[in-house]
């Protein structure tokens, strides 16, 4: 038995030219990179859809998208959101808004999220040659598991959820090859509320 200890000590410690006390692997892992402050300012910011029905309330997750959440904030902070409709409903299963497909809208890269996709899920819709559009998103009615990794999840209704299922549950008739509500659905107004970024804390002198 003592003659295995030293060879077992070798294992796990490396004395070789990296030096004494090193891990052979790479040594004990590092922490973990700080997120961008613009991250962190977003994790906790809402936006408030009120629609002619009623607000929706949607919870942003950045840590997955940060360029499709702060791209969908800032057309919501520059009143590019008001006034759009929810032009699709696939009855009490999602409902998109925004601009319709074949007008001109801005696009940004993909994201990829690993998120299940399941009822309150926000996401942005995507174009025909794959890139992200801000300006057309889809609410979640129900669980839709199908879905994971096709879209860019950028948050969840956290209130009002109630309210886009009376949207998705509209009498609706095809136009364009999808089903758009026989009643109007609008956003009337889109707000952000943002998380207030602390200010950095001043060092007495001695």
């Amino acid at each position: 038995m003592r003659r295995l200890l030293p060879c077992l000590a070798l294992v796990f410690i490396n004395v070789g030219p990296a030096g004494a006390g090193t891990f052979p692997w790479g040594g004990p892992p590092r922490p973990s990179r700080e997120p961008h402050p613009t991250v962190v300012a977003l994790r906790d910011s809402t936006a408030t859809l009120r629609t002619n029905l009623g607000e929706i309330t949607l919870k942003f997750e950045p840590d997955g998208a940060p360029n499709a959440v702060q791209a969908f904030v800032k057309l919501a902070e520059r009143g590019a959101l008001d006034g759009v409709r929810f032009y699709c409903v696939f009855k009490d299963r999602m409902i998109i808004a925004g601009t319709p497909p074949g007008e001109k809208a801005e696009t940004i890269e993909y994201e990829n999220t690993p998120q299940s996709v399941t009822a309150g899920t926000v996401l942005l819709d995507r174009t025909a040659d794959g890139q992200n559009c801000p300006s057309r998103f889809l609410i979640v009615l129900a669980d839709q598991r199908h879905l994971d990794g096709d879209f860019t999840q950028i948050g969840e209704v956290t209130k009002g959820l109630d309210v886009a299922k009376r949207i998705g549950s509209m009498a609706t008739r095809p136009s364009d090859g999808s089903p758009a509500p026989l009643e109007d659905a609008v956003i009337e107004q889109a707000t952000v509320a943002r998380k207030a970024t602390p200010e950095p804390k001043e060092t007495k002198k001695k």
